[in-house]
């Protein structure tokens, strides 16, 4: 596979995860809403389905990053790597209870630096939640790249089995298990592989899938291991809710989403590889730089669409989640363009410093 072909398909990857969190989020309020019900079900399985996103986006950072030899200069990673992703996190913060207080009528300059000022601590706004363990990787991204250079595919199987077992399957078992006994199976917290704890997995995770060669996994085993792992998580986060908690863990301690993730990644990374079309690798690469800025935005703009839609349109149900889904891409996609034409305003609020084409 030649290079241009590999950032190709890492770009398609790119642009599918982030219309899937754009869906998590969009859809999050119909997963409340007439529980019990088909459309509910759907909308349900849907949402879980989505989560593959942000495992896949901590993949795909794991792709580039530790393949690339400037990983390991820490000049770089401080001047070039962290700034990227740091300064428009630290901008959306500031703008994020800015435009809160705006929706709720109760914009101060007290409220908006009490907020500001627990950034190490919470998100101003629920969706930057992502931004914390990504600085974090890119932090860590040269003593990972040292390790990752040296190390053979035996041995970056072995971390990545660690990883899947003390931090996704004995959780999912534990949790499974009566109330009594979870202990059982829950390891001491001195005892976390902090290094490949969390989502450090899923970075070396999409390192090791670059040096594996998944042309030749079969395509429909792929697909029914992601549907199983896909209907197996959501059964389970019905039955279990614990292992569906609200602090964005799950990501890590629910093993069907490591499972679905990586299934899905290497599907996409085959079928991103083989689209020939110029018209559909124009517009993927059209769109892959924006992903970032439209992951920082598209919650506010849900904040102000989603009340409209519900209080304007007469249309219910699924159609209605697909309404607003469209419209908050759309929008999110359009402004962040607009943005990146803006030198300066580019860098500071999408990370992107070059003019667009």
């Amino acid at each position: 596979m030649n290079k241009n072909h590999r950032i190709f398909y890492l770009d398609f990857i790119r642009v599918i995860a982030i219309f899937l969190v754009v869906f998590i989020h969009v859809s999050a309020i119909d997963t409340t809403l007439n529980v019990g019900s088909g459309q509910w079900q759907i909308t349900k399985i849907l949402n879980y389905f989505a989560h593959i996103s942000v495992p896949v986006f901590f993949m795909i950072s794991g792709s580039l990053l530790l393949n690339s030899k400037k990983t390991t200069s820490l000049s770089y990673t401080w001047k070039k790597r962290i700034p990227h992703v740091a300064i428009p996190f630290i901008m959306w913060s500031v703008i994020s209870p800015i435009v809160v207080g705006i929706y709720a009528h109760s914009l101060s300059l007290t409220n908006v630096i009490s907020s500001v000022k627990t950034i190490l601590y919470q998100p101003t706004s629920p969706t930057l939640w992502f931004m914390y363990p990504l600085v974090g990787i890119y932090i860590l991204s040269p003593v990972i790249r040292t390790f990752v250079e040296h190390a053979s595919n035996e041995m970056l199987i072995y971390v990545t089995g660690i990883w899947l077992v003390t931090c996704s399957l004995l959780p999912s078992l534990a949790v499974m298990l009566p109330k009594d006994y979870t202990k059982i199976l829950t390891l001491s917290p001195v005892a976390n592989f902090f290094l490949v704890g969390g989502f450090t997995g899923y970075f070396i995770l999409g390192y090791l899938l670059t040096k594996l060669n998944v042309e030749k996994t079969n395509n429909l085993i792929l697909l029914i291991i992601f549907l199983i792992a896909g209907f197996g998580g959501n059964f389970i986060s019905e039955a279990v809710p614990r292992i569906f908690d609200s602090s964005n863990g799950y990501y890590v301690t629910s093993i069907y989403i490591p499972i679905m993730s990586v299934a899905a990644f290497i599907l996409l990374q085959k079928w991103g590889s083989k689209i020939k079309s110029n018209t559909t690798i124009k517009t993927f690469e059209f769109l892959s730089p924006l992903v970032f800025g439209v992951y920082l935005i598209h919650n506010l703009l849900i904040l102000f669409i989603e009340p409209w839609f519900m209080n304007h349109v007469a249309i219910h149900g699924l159609a209605a989640t697909f309404l607003r889904y469209v419209v908050v891409l759309v929008l999110s996609i359009i402004i962040i363009w607009i943005l990146n034409w803006i030198p300066g305003i580019n860098y500071l609020l999408t990370g992107n410093s070059k003019k667009r084409k």
